[in-house]
Order: structure tokens, then C-alpha cells, then sequence
């Protein structure tokens, strides 16, 4: 279901880029338990198609993707003028492509697997929801 571009009381999309569908749908799983909506993707190319200049509060991006990486996704979000927080995901984190990943404007770099703790406060941060742990 799509829905007009939401008013500002409304609270942000976070997007998810992700192509294992058990780790996308447990992002999403994750997220929804607090409330936060959720759009899902497996490609960065899926995300930029459908996004079309929607906005959206965050995104949580695999380093990993199938055709553009989420580095590339990145690059290209930034030079199109997005400012969009970006959360990058990797399996096996080294210090070049976090330092890599920083010099692109990425938010955050979490190795994977992660603790749900860390993605929560960190998309909270960034959207400024209420605090883990509060109603």
C-alpha cells in the first residue's frame, strides 16, 4: 500500500537494505516492535527506484548488496545532495572500510552480528525517539 508523503507529525520511515531476507525481516521485526515504521529492500537499486524522493528518517544499509554495494549507495546518495543518516551493515568489519564508510558521510558502522540494543539506540538517536526502555 503506497501512501502521500507524510506530514511532519508523522513519524519517519526507516529504510532497510538488506539481501538476506531472515536478516531484513528481523530488522523489520525489530524495529516495528517500537513502533518505528519499516520499508524493506534487498537491493540498493530496489530502495532507489522505489524511493523516489520519499523521505525517509534513516537508513540501515548491508555493506554487502548484490549489484551496488552499500559504499556505492552511499557515494551516490551523497552526491545527489541526500543527507539521509546512514547506518552500514558488514559481516567482518575492517578498519579501511569504516574509515572508508566515515569519509562518505556514513552515521554509524556496526559489525555484524550485531546486538538489537545497539541497532535500536542508534536509529533512536537518529530519529529522536523516546529512549529504549521508556513508554
Amino acid at each position: 500500500m503506497h501512501h502521500p508523503p507524510a506530514p511532519q507529525d508523522t513519524p519517519p520511515i526507516v529504510g532497510v537494505i538488506e539481501p538476506d531476507p531472515v536478516a531484513r525481516s528481523g530488522l523489520r521485526t525489530l524495529l516495528h516492535g517500537l513502533g518505528i515504521d519499516v520499508s524493506t529492500f534487498d537491493s540498493a537499486e530496489s530502495y532507489l527506484l522505489a524511493a523516489n524522493g520519499r523521505h525517509v528518517g534513516c537508513l540501515i544499509v548491508d555493506l554487502l548488496l548484490p549489484g551496488m554495494s552499500g559504499l556505492e549507495l552511499l557515494r551516490r546518495l551523497r552526491s545527489s545532495g541526500s543527507d539521509v543518516p546512514v547506518i552500514l551493515l558488514a559481516d567482518e568489519s575492517d578498519v579501511p572500510t569504516a574509515v572508508a564508510a566515515m569519509r562518505e558521510g556514513a552515521t554509524d558502522f556496526i559489525e555484524k552480528p550485531y546486538v538489537d540494543i545497539a541497532i535500536l539506540k542508534q536509529v533512536q538517536k537518529l530519529l529522536r525517539a523516546p529512549p529504549v526502555g521508556h513508554a
